[in-house]
């Protein structure tokens, strides 16, 4: 853990994908109402932030114009905005989604590309004094490793050197991390962004082998000691498929089953790192999700427990 060690519980970070083609849940709340009911439901289930993206990061997805995101974002903000105050993220790496976003009422930045994709971005954050996620984006990184090439192009030019690019190759997963996470720090504090408001993301899922993703989630104890809060999005990720897959278990999303087992098991990786201290936990069902929570983070700050008796079970 950080020197400041997290004394509440982990926060519930609740996903609206609007857009048609996300991983997931790609199409369900593309409509304005349809989105700002299913805030209604997130709220209503535990969730103190929502997460609103208006262009799929999935393998295969095609890149989105700045208008059209924007004009996919900007009014489910201003209409979940007018009922609540709820905070609100805005899932981008574009600069001028991300301002018109702030604009609208969000009050953090995700960027996938940790500062990386769009060098105006630092400056759009440090300018509304919002809180930003740097993500460690190994997709930009290793663009030619076989787990990155599925995934599409992040960013409006190449972030890194051919030299550098070289060098990450020769690189163990946590000294590629620590690297990114150098340039983009540098990047953040160019811009003046404030220490307080930068939360890091480990990119789980993002053109890593199956080893590397679980090896990240291990040692999630060294990326806080960095001085950084977490914030961590394993919900519905293939590699927690993979694993349920090929311990035989149904994981068909077409089937009530299926789809209850992604939750299920995501869940269990909430309660891993609710249990180590994350802060901020990105999730499609929070219902779930909370319960994991809830119990983690209760043996994490079991010295602050009441010292009941409890009764005996009828």
């Amino acid at each position: 853990m950080s020197s400041k060690a997290n004394h509440s519980k982990t926060s519930i970070c609740g996903i609206i994908n609007v857009t048609p083609d996300s991983f997931s849940d790609g199409g369900q709340f593309f409509a304005l109402e349809q989105a700002l009911q299913q805030a209604r439901k997130l709220i209503a289930e535990g969730a103190s932030m929502l997460d609103i993206g208006g262009e799929s990061t999935r393998p295969g997805s095609s890149y989105v114009e700045i208008e059209e995101e924007i004009q996919r974002v900007v009014p489910v903000i201003k209409a979940i905005r007018k009922e609540s105050d709820v905070l609100i993220s805005i899932d981008t790496w574009k600069s001028q989604v991300a301002e018109a976003a702030l604009a609208a009422g969000a009050n953090l930045v995700n960027d996938i590309t940790g500062l990386m994709g769009d060098e105006k971005m630092a400056h759009v954050v440090a300018k509304a004094g919002a809180k930003v996620v740097i993500m460690f984006n190994p997709v930009m990184a290793r663009p030619q490793h076989p787990s990155s090439l599925i995934f599409p192009h992040f960013g409006f030019n190449q972030a890194f050197t051919e030299e550098e690019l070289a060098d990450f190759e020769k690189m163990t997963i946590e000294e590629l991390l620590e690297n990114f996470f150098e340039r983009a720090l540098a990047r953040a504090n160019q811009a003046r962004i404030a220490q307080e408001n930068i939360l890091l993301d480990p990119g789980i899922g993002f053109g890593l082998t199956k080893k590397e993703n679980l090896l990240l989630l291990r040692d999630l104890d060294k990326l806080h000691q960095k001085g950084y809060p977490i914030f961590l999005g394993v919900s519905r990720k293939r590699f927690v498929i993979n694993i349920l897959e090929e311990s035989g278990f149904e994981v068909n999303p077409e089937t009530e089953l299926g789809f209850r087992n992604r939750d299920t098991a995501s869940a269990h990786v909430t309660s891993i790192a609710a249990r180590q201290g994350v802060e901020v936990v990105r999730v499609h069902d929070v219902a779930s999700h909370r319960m994991a929570v809830e119990i983690a983070s209760a043996i994490r700050l079991a010295d602050e427990a009441e010292n009941l008796d409890l009764k005996q079970y009828k």
